[in-house]
């Protein structure tokens, strides 16, 4: 079957071993993948993997197999999935912090992803969805799970907030918060007007850079909560003597549950579809990684039911990748 794979020259098609389900797994037929920032440092080189590595991992698809002592999914479901596969036996796991976990292995980084035409993964790790639901919108179910996170944090409806950012991580952060009855949000982006002193009750940061810290933690209010939301690929500093005066909490997110996320990806009320770009053909997509690459403002997806002809290869360096990751 074919796959798109990191190699230690580029990204390219090759053909990969077909694979089973093992206990406890279901086999996915994969439908659409979405592009994120991780598979673009992945497909750059910013952000270094052993290889060969199969990309991707925000992805949606039927299951075509399923492994013995799975329970609940059936031959047939569309499903997308949670990307982090965790032990089940450390103690974080057993605490409930799978996502934590410390053998946890996120699947297009740490192992083989989900650009390739079946992938198989942890049952628990498989969420069914509506078969009328829109592929596209289905792909989003971990950037959903990661961008409402912030609802764990000690924010209040009431309260006055900021998401910093210009992509489709602030835009899709500020709806969830709206559709939860956070009313009085906005967003602000680098070159927009400088935000003042002391105005915010609660700032959440979408860009992961030293300087968006630092403008979010001048902007609260003393004793507001500074959320930190992004995977940056740099290391981030915090001006501790400018942000230990105003007493802050500072709280960091990794996902909300996916079971919230699920509920959120279904909600009528957040408008998922103006997040989604184009969807490009798997002969097309270096050309899908260029101009994902180019959008922040969109979801790119490459179409896993067409394949390029037998044997072609799809090469690419992908030079503009952006500073940090969902």
């Amino acid at each position: 079957m074919q796959a798109l794979v990191r190699t230690d020259e580029g990204t390219e098609w090759r053909d990969v071993a077909a694979v089973t389900p093992g206990v406890g797994q279901v086999l996915v037929q994969v439908s659409l993948v979405g592009l994120c920032r991780t598979d673009l440092a992945v497909a750059s080189g910013r952000l270094r993997v052993d290889t060969p590595r199969i990309l991707g991992h925000e992805f949606v698809g039927r299951v075509v197999a399923v492994g013995e002592d799975v329970c609940g999914l059936s031959l047939g479901d569309k499903v997308a999935a949670d990307p982090v596969l965790h032990c089940g036996r450390c103690d974080r796991c057993a605490g409930g912090w799978q996502h934590a976990c410390r053998r946890a292995r996120f699947l297009g980084v740490d192992v083989d992803g989900a650009i390739v035409q079946q992938i198989a993964i942890p049952a628990p790790n498989a969420w069914r969805l509506p078969a009328s639901l829109d592929d596209r919108i289905a792909a989003l179910l971990e950037p959903v799970a990661a961008c409402a996170a912030v609802l764990k944090t000690p924010i209040d409806v009431s309260q006055r907030g900021v998401v910093f950012g210009r992509g489709r991580l602030a835009s899709l952060t500020k709806m969830i918060l709206q559709s939860r009855g956070f009313l009085h949000v906005h967003c602000v982006h680098r070159g927009a007007e400088p935000m003042e002193s002391d105005q915010y009750d609660f700032a959440i940061d979408t860009e992961g850079t030293t300087r968006s810290v630092g403008q979010l933690a001048d902007s609260l209010r003393p004793a507001g909560v500074l959320v930190l939301k992004s995977r940056p690929l740099r290391p981030v500093e915090l001006q501790l003597r400018t942000l230990l005066p105003k007493e802050p909490q500072v709280v960091l997110v990794n996902y909300a549950d996916f079971a919230d996320a699920r509920e959120l990806l279904l909600d009528p009320a957040i408008d998922f579809a103006s997040l989604l770009g184009p969807v490009w053909s798997a002969e097309r997509s270096a050309r899908a990684f260029e101009a994902a690459a180019l959008d922040p403002f969109r979801k790119h997806f490459v179409d896993l039911t067409s394949f390029p002809a037998q044997n072609s290869v799809a090469r690419s360096q992908h030079q503009c990748v952006p500073s940090s990751d969902v």
